[in-house]
């Protein structure tokens, strides 16, 4: 009997002490921290880890934890003429227990809207772990970018004046326009006064330093499977000298596309691209470089009923089936497009031509 209420007396004294400690922590430590030494603390962080912070809004601090910045605002530096990063609506949960030493640990985000540049839209951008410790970050988030549902997780050291990183990322359904950062990273997606659209799902990991273009280095290295639907491009030079040797207009619109690329060294290897259209379907391979500079090679698998007689005519001598290999050689701003023929290729087709020519009626080449 005696056992039974030592035992029960622990029994109370743990529950006391695991819901008293939770509740003075909510209740009693609060009452140590005033709302003006948090809103000095934050907006002294994030101008000391963001220097290109143009404006903050007032920060609020809200009983017992948590805290509120209704907008943020980020110029570039050295790029003023670009629209800033707007994010609006930041809410952070911080630990109690350090904010008893002053110090502000941040343990969850919420970023309701984060505009890059009027060129990307996330939305609705939560964390399921952060820590920011000693100028580390270490998080993963999932969020909306361009109405797809997306999640990164990884790290990034932002001791060094070019901050390092390693992530993984997946993104579903993301709304592509040719304005997206670093899409152009894929020379098919270039293009200057044109445009480019589609649903864009893709996986893959990246790791480097540097922010925005900054991170297109010799030292990145990723690798990116990506998937495009219901697609159109116009604009791109390649697909235009492409779509100029087979008689079609300057627009091509495709079902799917999908490749897997890797970056190393300031290159861009593409070791199988596939695209699927109402035209014809495109398989290439091949390298980039961040200047611009390219070499791919092409198979073009025409679809018969869209061909003219001349193509169907190259094609059906050529290889007996309707295909066309092709070259792309130069820049993306440049390039030069033409159809790859070897020698037994070269014979296949004068002699076809020929064959053609002498099977016409003599009256049908009088008339011509």
């Amino acid at each position: 009997m005696q056992n039974k209420r030592v035992w029960l007396k622990w029994v109370i004294i743990t529950c006391s002490l695991a819901l008293g400690v939770p509740l003075a922590a909510i209740f009693v430590i609060p009452s140590f921290i005033s709302e003006d030494f948090i809103q000095q603390k934050v907006d002294k962080a994030v101008k000391k880890r963001i220097e290109s912070v143009q404006e903050i809004g007032p920060v609020s601090f809200h009983w017992p934890n948590k805290v509120n910045i209704p907008y943020l605002t980020i110029q570039r530096q050295g790029k003023k003429s670009d629209a800033p990063i707007y994010f609006g609506q930041i809410q952070g949960t911080f630990q109690l227990l350090p904010a008893l030493r002053k110090e502000i640990v941040v343990k969850k985000l919420f970023i309701r809207q984060i505009n890059y540049q009027n060129r990307l839209l996330v939305e609705d951008l939560t964390t399921d772990t952060f820590s920011f410790k000693d100028g580390v970050l270490t998080t993963r988030v999932h969020c909306k970018v361009n109405e797809g549902p997306a999640t990164v997780q990884g790290v990034i050291d932002l001791h060094q004046k070019r901050p390092t990183f390693d992530l993984a990322f997946e993104a579903k359904g993301v709304n592509i326009t040719q304005d997206i950062p670093v899409i152009d990273l894929i020379p098919v997606f270039v293009v200057k006064d044109g445009d480019i659209g589609g649903l864009l799902s893709l996986n893959g990991t990246m790791q480097g330093n540097g922010l925005g273009k900054e991170m297109l280095n010799k030292e990145l290295v990723a690798t990116v499977n990506f998937k495009l639907k219901d697609g159109y491009i116009r604009g791109n030079k390649i697909l235009s000298s492409l779509l100029e040797i087979l008689g079609e207009p300057d627009r091509y619109s495709f079902d799917t596309m999908e490749a897997v690329i890797q970056i190393n060294d300031g290159k861009i290897y593409t070791q199988k691209m596939e695209m699927q259209g109402p035209l014809a379907n495109i398989t290439a391979s091949g390298m980039a470089e961040f200047e611009g500079s390219i070499s791919y090679d092409a198979l073009v698998q025409l679809h018969k009923e869209r061909m003219g007689k001349d193509i169907e005519k190259i094609t059906g001598v050529l290889l007996g089936q309707n295909a066309v290999p092709i070259e792309i050689r130069g820049t993306t701003k440049d390039p030069k497009v033409a159809v790859k023929l070897n020698t037994e290729s070269l014979e296949h087709l004068f002699k076809g031509l020929v064959n053609d020519f002498l099977r016409k009626p003599k009256k049908e080449k009088k008339h011509n």
